[in-house]
């Protein structure tokens, strides 16, 4: 067992209980006798007034490693348990990467270490989804325990920082062997200024997409998790209990570790195993008995790998789209409905090339004794001169993987391809498909299938489907909670008060899924660069479909700007007519555009800018953000499409909106619908010409925003008040209308021009959405005030006596707006 600290940490103190107990020294031997219990010592002082270690995260790594292989180097192949705290964990993770990636002729004993690794207990360990998302953003909040740091560390924990993003991916491969358990705190830190924070929450504590790792609670803040006085503490209890469990199975586990090394590291000299310990191919992934077919994919498959006539070129077929979409399972199911029509199946485990070469190996071997020490080289030459052959390339995810050396140069087999990676699709350029959402009636049978129930009618059914988004994970798994709570009623409540909870369950036993929805998410959004990830968070707050690529295109050439133009302009009467058809009013619709900021609303809307000049650049350069997409794109995380003017546009899907709006804390998902407003902003400007198409394509997008998200200041509401107009949208007017006219009473107080205009508006915007009383106080508030400032013949005046006189007419008042009516008309 190896315990390691994190920063700030001591190789006997952060282990001691303020009454002196070292349980590892003091309680742990009494519960395992025969365990070997070291604790690492390493440099990791942030707080020193003389002198820090100037170590990097990997050197740290490094040194830890090759301090434990020379103290084992008797016993290379000894189990091990690590114990890690806090950032210490990020170290480890570090060292078993660097360990499961070391070259197998080296003899540093990198790779021994990892092979003899049976599981990792994290302690309040900072994680992240997949790939090292919102972990930066939640490293303030952990060193602000710490009082001075040491900036060669730091600057590798910053958001930006590639090496903690590589920490992250190369562990992914390093952990799925391992068994792991992520202990978190429940208790709040004292920090600096005598507040206390919850420095590590359960959510960042676990590494999602661990599906065989297992969590558990703590009663205790960050420091004191590790620390403990007696053998009945509550705490200590369960973690002995854990390592109980574990121990007892290490041999067994390790050793059984060592022989699949021990057969790797003879393939890497060139020799070969004994033939008994590779003859079974990978089987089939199971369907699962809740599948629904999806005949569309079906008979895709059927005529593009099943042709009726003798093929000129080797049938393939590659089944792309978002993790969760049913992809595998879609394959499955076809394969083993046609299993009789092909000699031979080879199904490949495509995660990795390591592992593609093993399966490969492995379905040659299985053939029978004369191919013992065949090669994934030799099947792949075999295969070229069998028939009737199916390759089936499962899960071929990973962006640098490269499949063409491994499909046989031959016409009488057919292959296969299940991948995220939509530039999968150049292994079959005219016989791929995207696997996306469901029809509905599929995705209502896939519901009833999976949680036992059968409503009628199909209200709830089909309300449940498409806030699910059609998407056979997300909707397996409310099958399992609805069979599991029986609570089909009631499930969309449940959804929409604990949906990040819902989606990140993996309960799905018996359904043949390896994890959740949000699960599947985090692989291919962990993959993203950063700039990547944030424009997704960006986009996550506009509207999932149909985003104008000129939305980016026009917003960032105007400097992400707000437009304040002048108080003069009016809209085309033609764009004007589905909102004004009784008020004369087009100037003064558009009356609060001028250039009003207080400097705190300046200062607020320049950090914005130039977080959006971070993440797209101050110059459109469309080269540059093609890479941007194609890299999305590349996930299946969004789609392009074309329309018929030649203008392209983009989709994402709700669920993957929803995923990333749940990936960020409460504060962030402001911060990015501040961002996603302001892109917006940039492309609002007054239409010059008599079409209004370009508003309309931005309509659902401003409608998409949350309220607060337009509200930030008066020309804000007032750009977005201008897309409202040209898109006859009155509903949406209301709040944008109220808001200025309070912000204008607050700030000019309510005689000021502005202010009564302003008030002319909201009054305008009341009677046409029904609230006349309201409207008819307000519109005689505005004329008393416009005759007693301008004079009763001023224009704005008699514009206020003709929409008094037009709400008087609806409330049924006739003859005092006749009266009206003539005055304004003298």
């Amino acid at each position: 067992i190896v315990a390691i600290h994190g920063l700030d940490g001591h190789r006997e103190q952060s282990w001691t209980a303020e009454d002196g107990t070292l349980w590892l020294r003091d309680l742990l031997p009494n519960d395992l006798p025969n365990a070997r219990i070291l604790s690492y010592g390493y440099d990791a002082d942030t707080r020193s007034f003389t002198q820090t270690s100037t170590h990097t995260i990997f050197r740290h790594a490094e040194a830890f490693f090759e301090r434990l292989s020379q103290r084992r180097h008797m016993h290379p192949r000894r189990p091990i348990i690590f114990i890690a705290h806090s950032l210490g964990g990020i170290i480890l993770k570090k060292a078993l990467g660097l360990g499961h990636r070391d070259s197998f002729k080296t003899d540093r004993g990198f790779r021994d270490i990892s092979t003899s690794t049976l599981a990792v207990l994290f302690f309040g360990t900072p994680h992240s989804g997949a790939n090292g998302v919102q972990l930066a953003e939640w490293m303030g909040r952990l060193l602000s325990v710490y009082m001075y740091t040491n900036n060669q560390i730091l600057s590798e924990l910053d958001r930006d920082s590639p090496e903690l993003e590589e920490i992250q991916r190369y562990y992914q491969s390093a952990g799925e062997q391992l068994s792991t358990i992520f202990f978190y705190e429940e208790y709040e830190t004292p920090i600096l200024g005598g507040r206390t924070k919850l420095i590590v929450p359960r959510h960042l504590a676990v590494i999602q997409g661990d599906d065989r790792a297992r969590v558990a609670s703590l009663h205790a803040d960050h420091s004191e998790i590790v620390k403990y006085r007696r053998t009945n503490d509550e705490n200590y209890r369960k973690v002995v209990d854990y390592l109980l469990e574990l121990a007892g199975k290490a041999k067994v586990t390790v050793d059984e570790n060592w022989i699949r090394e021990d057969g790797h590291r003879s393939v890497a000299k060139g020799e070969s195993p004994p033939f008994q310990q590779t003859t079974l191919p990978k089987p089939l992934v199971p369907v699962s008995r809740y599948y629904v077919q999806r005949q569309e994919i079906y008979d895709f498959l059927t005529e593009k790998l099943l042709p009726s006539t003798l093929p000129e070129q080797q049938p393939r077929c590659v089944l792309h789209g978002l993790g969760g979409g049913g992809k595998t399972q879609a394959a499955s199911f076809w394969i083993e409905k046609n299993k009789e029509k092909f000699s031979q199946i080879v199904v490949v485990d495509s995660s990795s090339q390591q592992q593609i070469e093993e399966d490969i190996e492995t379905a040659i071997r299985s053939v029978g004794p004369q191919y013992s020490k065949a090669t994934w080289k030799d099947a792949v030459a075999y295969l070229s001169g069998a028939k009737g052959w199916l390759l089936f390339f499962d899960n071929a995810d990973e962006p640098d993987l490269q499949l063409d050396e491994y499909i046989p140069n031959s016409t009488d087999g057919v292959v296969l391809i299940t991948t995220r990676n939509r530039e999968c699709v150049a292994y079959a350029q005219d016989s791929h498909i995207q696997v996306e959402k469901m029809t509905e009636r599929e995705a209502i049978d896939l519901l009833h299938k999976a949680s036992g129930v059968t409503p009628s009618p199909n209200d709830n059914s089909v309300a449940i489907v498409r806030e699910l988004g059609m998407w056979a994970l997300a909707i397996t798994q409310a099958g399992a909670y609805i069979s599991r709570t029986q609570g089909f009623n009631t499930y969309l409540a449940t959804f929409q008060t604990h949906r990040d909870k819902l989606m990140r369950e993996a309960s799905l036993k018996g359904r043949n899924y390896k994890g959740s929805i949000y699960t599947a998410f985090d692989l291919s959004f962990g993959l993203l660069p950063k700039n990547a990830q944030e424009l997704m968070k960006i986009c996550a707050f506009l509207h999932h479909s149909a985003i104008p690529q000129a939305l980016f295109k026009r917003s960032v050439s105007s400097g992400f700007r707000v437009y304040t133009g002048s108080k003069s302009y009016s809209l085309p009467d033609t764009v004007l007519t589905p909102i004004i058809t009784r008020f004369r009013s087009a100037k003064l619709l558009l009356a609060s555009f001028f250039p009003f900021f207080s400097p705190r609303e300046q200062n607020s809307e320049a950090a914005i800018i130039s977080g959006l000049e971070g993440i797209l650049g101050s110059e459109w350069v469309v080269f540059s953000f093609q890479t941007l997409i194609d890299s999305i794109a590349q996930g299946s995380l969004m789609d392009a499409f074309t329309d018929s003017n030649g203008e392209c546009f983009y989709n994402i899907h709700p669920l993957v909106q929803k995923y990333i709006q749940d990936l960020l804390e409460e504060g962030d998902q402001h911060r990015y619908a501040l961002l996603a407003s302001q892109l917006l902003l940039g492309a609002i400007r007054p239409l010059r010409v008599e079409s209004n198409i370009w508003h309309q394509q931005l309509s659902s997008h401003v409608d998409n925003l949350p309220l607060e998200a337009k509200l930030v200041d008066i020309p804000h509401a007032s750009a977005f008040a201008m897309v409202y107009i040209s898109t006859g949208n009155r509903n949406a007017l209301q709040p944008l209308y109220e808001y200025c006219y309070s912000q204008f009473c607050t700030l000019l107080g309510p005689r000021h021009p502005r202010t009564v205009l302003a008030m002319n508006n909201l009054a305008i915007t009341l009677a046409d959405s029904g609230r006349l009383e309201e409207a008819e106080k307000m519109g005689r508030e505005v004329l008393t005030l416009q005759m007693e400032i301008l004079g009763q013949r001023h224009p704005d005046t008699v514009s206020a006596m003709h929409n008094l006189a037009a709400i008087l007419a609806d409330r049924g008042q006739l003859e005092e707006a006749e009266k009206l009516k003539r005055e304004s008309q003298q």
